[in-house]
């Protein structure tokens, strides 16, 4: 019988995520087996970081990683895939407070806790009058941090309140214009090695194509304005945003957003759904224009 290990960071919205897909691919593939294992770094009080998760594939030790395509660097690492992406969660961000339910509602000064340098660079970029703070991501400490008055309003992916049962926290969706999410945000996807064709036909069956081509688009958008692409230079510098939906009949409309020292750019792009990474492309050279013209 055929084993594959699948992997998963640590933490309990990754383990409940990828114990759903082991008992999906179970199903699915009886003459399989299939084995979960948590990556973990040398810290045990930290998740693995995204890096330990694809060294992991890397090295062989697991055949198929679950990851949180926002959590991935935006250029994979080469000989690594990705194989497919599950349907997708809501992919905005959510405004979570004690008062005011939206952003542009909050008192000049708000302690707004942010995760990160992408989410810290948008809401300074956007809504400067704020104070951010920089919170640890995990959820349940930062939502101890509202609740314990330390901070006015948490900035959280909605999917993650939503898979972890705190839906009811969601006070508000915060619409891309507003707050542009990370790229892949809200997306599960598997990844494999390319030449590992067992994993990658195991991997495939889970895959849901309009997240896939969305994700394909974001993720297309964000590696060629940070990485740079027909002749454009990169711009490391910059944070990036975007969300991309797709129609029953196949067209794709892209929105991306980029800070760069304060300032917010935003643009949009539409085309078929089959041109998924040719439109991330488009948009970025669009967008290398307007960062050119600062």
């Amino acid at each position: 019988m055929a084993r594959i290990v699948l992997g998963n960071r640590d933490g309990a919205l990754a383990l409940r995520q990828a114990r759903d897909v082991l008992e999906q691919l179970t199903d699915e593939w009886p003459d399989v087996n299939f084995a979960l294992r948590t990556i973990k770094n040398g810290d045990a009080l930290a998740p693995a970081s995204p890096d330990a998760l694809l060294q992991a594939l890397e090295r062989g030790d697991i055949g198929v990683a679950i990851a949180r395509l926002d959590s991935l660097p935006y250029a994979l690492p080469e000989g690594i895939t990705l194989a497919a992406v599950a349907r997708r969660a809501e992919p905005r961000s959510a405004l979570v407070t004690k008062g005011p339910k939206r952003l542009a509602e909050l008192p000049d000064g708000s302690r707004v806790g942010a995760r990160g340098a992408r989410d810290t660079a948008f809401l300074t970029g956007q809504h400067g009058r704020l104070s951010v703070v920089e919170v640890s991501g995990q959820l349940e400490p930062d939502l101890k941090l509202l609740t314990a008055g330390e901070i006015d309003a948490l900035l959280v992916s909605a999917a993650t309140l939503m898979a972890l049962d705190q839906r009811n926290r969601v006070d508000v969706l915060l619409e891309p214009a507003a707050f542009a999410p990370a790229p892949g945000q809200g997306a599960l996807g598997f990844l494999v090695r390319a030449d590992d064709d067992l994993a990658f036909e195991v991997a495939y069956s889970l895959q849901h194509r309009p997240s896939f081509d969305r994700v394909r688009a974001e993720l297309s958008f964000a590696r060629a304005v940070t990485h740079g692409d027909g002749g454009a230079g990169g711009c490391e510098a910059c944070a990036v945003g975007a969300m991309a939906t797709v129609t029953d009949d196949g067209e794709l409309t892209l929105f991306g957003a980029v800070v760069k020292d304060g300032t917010t750019l935003q643009a949009s792009v539409s085309g078929e759904a089959k041109e998924a990474e040719d439109l991330g492309r488009e948009l970025a050279a669009d967008m290398h224009k307007q960062l050119a013209a600062l």
